[in-house]
């Protein structure tokens, strides 16, 4: 298994709404299977295993709130469901 190959699988099960036992067993990989190629590509060398995706996207023109109640800055949420803003607002 390659590394993109791996990432592929990792979006495919974030898609899938399942968990990832599950997802595993639907597509017919052992979790020892999975736990190999997570620990061979997470390896501590890889500089960019602790960083999350950050998505950002424009708003929609519907969106935009000039009325002094939208924050103004960048807000990240997490998946645990923390929320981080910077900025003003």
């Amino acid at each position: 298994m390659t590394h993109d190959e791996f990432v592929d699988l990792q979006l495919a099960h974030q898609s899938s709404g399942l968990t990832l036992k599950s997802y595993l067993k639907q597509i017919g990989t052992s979790y020892s299977t999975y736990n190999y190629w997570r620990k061979k590509f997470c390896s501590s060398d890889d500089p960019t295993r602790d960083l999350a995706p950050i998505n950002i996207r424009r708003a929609t023109s519907s969106a935009h709130s000039f009325s002094g109640d939208a924050p103004i800055g960048v807000s990240l949420l997490f998946p645990n469901g923390l929320q981080a803003h910077f900025g003003i607002g």
